[in-house]
């Protein structure tokens, strides 16, 4: 809770220390933020603190009354509640098998590693559940073949299943988007004309360089071959790099490596990495957060000059407002059942129990209520203790559950704060855009000469 403002934060209305931005008091300037509603605002601390004792139901003026309604008022950011139940899941991983030709450094389900793959009849399962069980549909289905293992060794079983969708789905009102996450190594022409053809997504992981690829991932001739022939086909496809402490330096070299290598590419998404091997102390992961959002921003605006968007789900997470940062997946796994995360998957892995709360039986998807009820209570903003007060808690969504089970306690704070320094970062960029809009003018500038002139 923040004790200096705490009828505001019970409004779920944040007051956030920002005069660090210009060199002075931090306390000296705020940025005034309802995630809930969308709001933000840049304001002196004695207006912040008029605004607190309005909240309280102090006295107040009527500029006051209407700051505070204006902040209470909801705005156009959807916001993603809770699930009730399996039933009110909306997102969809199809696990093929646990088989993979690369042996990334950071690959998060190598323990799993078997000649396992499901059967077309636990896939046809869940298809059925979403489209024929009469099963109302609140939100658009998101279908993703995924690890597991590299999905397109069991290219068949893609194929299979997308026709059925499609056989399945015909006349129906259901709206869904089918999606692949693939190392890239086993593409084809036939196989890109196929998923082209229906329409499939694909998001290929790449390192960029050769020598990260090489070194983190492999394959870096046939992958970027692939790449080439995708492109001069007009598939469309998405390019995801994940970066490790010793990667993480040159994201402005693989912008310029795009420019030179793969011109036609104008979109990467950059995510940080899930490996506690990789961070021996809680700082290791603090430089390594640290480092990574100076160089994305650094990075972004290269891209933009470069005409390529550069993205990051890990710091841009405005647009995300939620009470649990995963909302809650159906995972079909090899195994023939149910787990609430893609990254957990096998019986070989130690968290397997704590993840699976459902399978497929005589040809049906049952689910166990309790325990997914109990997964979701689990790594929320409402029942972990260090959410409580925090300005990013709605955005940052109480942060991945397999992160709070992987990482010793003494992480957790190193997270928050990436989370926090990531979304006030984010705020400011809207808060200058939205000024430079409306005034022509630079906000950071401003306020410095305001300062200066001791009008603040």
């Amino acid at each position: 809770m923040n004790m200096d403002f705490p009828a505001l934060t019970d409004k779920d209305i944040y007051a956030v220390p920002a005069g660090d931005l210009w060199g002075t008091d931090p306390e000296r300037i705020y940025m005034i933020y309802a995630p809930l509603g969308g709001h933000i605002a840049l304001a002196a601390a004695a207006d912040v603190h008029a605004l607190e004792r309005c909240a309280a139901g102090g006295q107040a003026d009527t500029d006051r009354l209407r700051a505070l309604s204006a902040f209470q008022a909801q705005g156009k950011v959807p916001v993603h509640r809770l699930p009730r139940s399996p039933h009110d899941l909306y997102q969809i991983d199809i696990l093929l098998n646990y088989t993979c030709n690369f042996r990334c450094v950071y690959c998060y389900s190598a323990a799993g590693r078997s000649s396992g793959q499901v059967g077309f009849d636990k896939v046809k399962a869940v298809v059925d559940y979403l489209f024929c069980s009469g099963k109302k549909q609140e939100n658009p289905y998101i279908i993703n073949f995924s690890g597991g293992g590299e999905p397109l060794m069991s290219f068949p079983l893609i194929r299979q299943t997308v026709e059925y969708i499609r056989e399945v789905s015909r006349g129906k009102d259901y709206i869904y988007n089918v999606g692949l996450v693939t190392n890239g190594s086993l593409i084809t022409p036939e196989i890109t004309d196929y998923l082209h053809s229906r329409n499939v997504d694909m998001a290929v992981s790449f390192e960029i360089l050769p020598h990260l690829q090489d070194r983190e991932r492999g394959s870096y001739g046939r992958v970027a071959a692939n790449l080439d022939m995708m492109l001069d086909k007009g598939y469309p496809f998405g390019i995801r790099t994940t970066f490790t402490p010793e990667s993480v330096g040159s994201m402005c070299l693989m912008i310029e490596e795009l420019v030179r290598r793969f011109p036609r590419l104008k979109k990467v998404v950059f995510d940080t990495v899930l490996a506690p091997a990789l961070f021996p102390t809680p700082e290791s992961l603090e430089s390594y957060y640290d480092t990574f959002l100076e160089e994305f921003y650094r990075a972004k605006a290269l891209g933009k000059e470069k005409g390529i968007s550069v993205e990051s789900v890990a710091v841009e997470t405005l647009s995300m407002v939620r009470d649990r940062t995963c909302e809650g997946k159906i995972v079909l796994t090899p195994m023939g059942t149910v787990s609430s995360c893609a990254r957990v998957s096998s019986p070989r892995e130690p968290l397997y129990g704590d993840y699976v709360y459902g399978r497929v039986e005589d040809g049906r998807l049952v689910f166990d209520q309790e325990k997914f009820a109990r997964i979701m209570a689990e790594s929320n903003i409402h029942t972990q203790p260090m959410c409580a007060g925090c300005f990013a808690r709605w955005n940052c969504g109480g942060g991945c559950r397999l992160f709070h089970q992987s990482f010793p306690p003494a992480y957790e704070e190193v997270r928050c704060r990436f989370a926090r320094k990531a979304l006030k970062r984010q705020l400011f960029g809207v808060l200058s855009a939205n000024f430079r809009q409306a005034t022509g003018q630079d906000l950071h500038a401003s306020v410095e000469t305001r300062l200066r002139d001791h009008l603040i």
